[in-house]
């Protein structure tokens, strides 16, 4: 049964903006009460940006012909009030705005971070931690110019702006014509530079993920820099691709500051243009010093509702950049996933059945090699041979982080493909070799995976892996936080933190991955008192190079280049007298007195 061990992508998605935008609009849906509200508040308060100029006209003219100051204090009042009325409409229509972005990023992460939580093993370490996280924090942050909010204040400037044109024209159609000139001016050439804006802007973005990569790596990697004295290298490491990025960044915004620039010419020189001619209309005609004011205020409107259209644009496109990096992880299913109706177990017996399995990390480079193994229920199982034999990678198919390219594992005679893997992964333990903690509270780190267990259930569990005695003697106790990684532990700490965190857990199905690696011998006699109790009844594999962990094991599996050439008992194995025998006189001969 052929399988595809590579992460699978769906067909890629046309780059085209329509398609990528429709396809962002479903986290927008459930908050489109916002939208409404402010398409509603952005109607409401348009009147008040069209009357004004007209009231300014009244003013202006009669104040020419030497009204009573009553009629100026009283228009002035009516212009103060709506002036008013359109700052507390502005308010109203930021707090909606700014609800909706906030609502829509929160969503777009949660989905962006529970997608991640369900890509493979393989997929994480074919991809930089950095990779991941520009993606989460830089471009879900860079979505405003995609967002249904920004359209509905793009679709009441384009109201507005048709209402300013009518006004303009109404006032005087000699002026208006000219700046109906420049809007189109202005729309062609945004029109023009938009694939140039989006793809510099991707291009920036890129950049400044392999920065984001390289800055975590070695921050991450401080310790190994600093010991083997690599800062200067790292440093010119870090500035070749930071310089990368800059000149990367440079071109994205020289060529906005030009295209502003163009844009600033057409509407600094333009209006001041149209201006003249009304001063001349004024000296000419009977066009009035009112209907100039009027008209110069309708026509700075009409520029900023063009220039809030036009400014868009470049919102848009680098908007547009961000999703389709967004959707290059969104579009990466799961290589492990459970089937549409995985079947749920109850606390499994235990029994694993290797059948005819073979596996690659990479097409024509086997690790495993036609695997037969059946593993009784609660049997001790010890994986042996030379490092590259194929033993950890053998134990990580037990838990399903990858599927094998060819043949079956089955669980109590249940394919692990038709299980649902959470459920399943539920009764599997696992202690690897590089223990992970997380920087919270030493009780948090034991009770993941059983978040209801009691204080009490989990400090028997630290007194079952001995770590209680050196729990207690920290500042705080079981409430210490233990920084990223467990860094304030030693490696022997972390290890019986991860043991005690499994005996917490108790799974039918235990994975020890050299777990007593990093104890020193006085510790690890106290460590193999707990770990024989925790692998009392349940199914276990354990890869081991100490002598005390493989002799007491039901069960030894000899691996070489990704294939079983021995199994049996200790002292069968020694009587054929072959790899096992080997490395027993290699590598556990001087441990024989243990």
């Amino acid at each position: 049964m052929e399988k595809n061990t590579t992460d699978k992508k769906k067909p890629q998605p046309t780059t085209k903006a329509w398609p990528l935008i429709k396809r962002f609009w479903p986290w927008a849906r459930p908050h489109r009460k916002f939208v409404w509200l402010t398409a509603a508040l952005l109607l409401i308060s348009t009147p008040l940006s069209l009357v004004s100029p007209l009231i300014v006209r009244r003013v202006v003219d009669d104040a020419e012909k030497h009204s009573s100051p009553d009629d100026v204090i009283f228009w002035g009042l009516v212009l103060v009030g709506m002036t008013f009325l359109s700052v507390v409409f502005g308010l109203a229509i930021g707090y909606s705005t700014t609800l909706f972005h906030t609502k829509v990023l929160r969503d777009i992460r949660l989905d962006l971070y529970t997608h991640m939580q369900k890509l493979s093993l393989r997929y994480y370490s074919n991809k930089e931690t950095g990779y991941l996280m520009s993606r989460q924090v830089d471009d879900v942050g860079n979505l405003n110019g995609v967002m249904a909010d920004t359209f509905a204040t793009a679709g009441s400037d384009v109201i507005r702006g048709i209402g300013y044109v009518v006004m303009v024209f109404y006032i005087e159609w000699r002026m208006a014509t000219v700046g109906l000139v420049l809007v189109v001016l202005i729309f062609g050439f945004q029109f023009a530079i938009s694939g140039r804006l989006r793809m510099l802007g991707k291009a920036a973005r890129e950049s400044w993920t392999k920065v984001s990569e390289v800055l975590h790596q070695g921050l991450s990697g401080y310790a190994l820099v600093q010991a083997t004295a690599s800062e200067k290298r790292e440093a010119r490491r870090f500035t070749g691709v930071l310089h990368t990025s800059v000149r990367a960044q440079l071109k994205r915004d020289l060529f906005s500051l030009w295209t502003n620039q163009a844009f600033g010419l057409i509407g600094g020189v333009g209006p001041t243009v149209i201006v003249l001619a009304g001063v001349y209309l004024i000296v000419t005609s009977d066009f009035t010093t009112g209907g100039l004011f009027a008209f110069f205020m309708y026509l700075v409107s009409m520029f900023g509702a063009v220039g809030s259209i036009t400014s868009l644009n470049p919102r848009l496109q680098s908007s547009i950049a961000s999703l389709e990096r967004i959707y290059e992880i969104l579009d990466v299913e799961p290589e492990v996933a459970s089937p549409p109706q995985g079947i749920v177990l109850s606390r499994p017996e235990g029994a694993i059945r290797f059948e005819n399995i073979s596996f690659s990390y990479e097409p024509d480079r086997p690790v495993l090699t036609q695997i037969n193994l059946e593993i009784p229920p609660r049997t001790r199982v010890a994986l042996v041979g030379p490092s590259g034999a194929g033993k950890t990678t053998l134990a990580q198919l037990v838990p399903r982080f990858y599927d094998p390219k060819t043949g079956r594992i089955l669980i109590d005679d249940q394919d692990l493909r038709t299980l649902d893997v959470r459920s399943y992964r539920a009764h599997v333990g696992l202690v690897p070799q590089e223990i992970f903690l997380f920087d919270r509270n030493v009780a948090e780190n034991i009770s993941y995976g059983s978040p209801r267990a009691t204080r009490e259930e989990i400090r028997d569990a630290a007194r079952a892996a001995n770590a209680h005695d050196f729990i207690e003697e920290m500042s705080e106790g079981f409430d210490t936080l233990i920084g990223e990684r467990g860094v304030k532990l030693s490696g022997g700490q972390r290890q019986r933190l991860a043991i005690a965190r499994e005996i917490l857990r108790n799974p039918s199905v235990l994975i020890l991955d050299e777990a007593t690696s990093s104890l020193d011998s006085g510790t690890e006699a106290l460590i193999q008192q707990a770990m024989n109790t925790l692998l009392q009844g349940r199914t276990s594999l354990v890869i081991a190079h100490r002598l005390s962990t493989i002799v007491k094991s039901d069960l030894i599996v000899v691996l070489e280049k990704g294939r079983i050439i021995e199994k049996g008992t200790h002292e069968f194995l020694l009587e054929q007298d072959g790899l096992y025998s080997k490395l027993y006189r290699t590598q556990f001969g001087e441990t024989d007195g243990d």
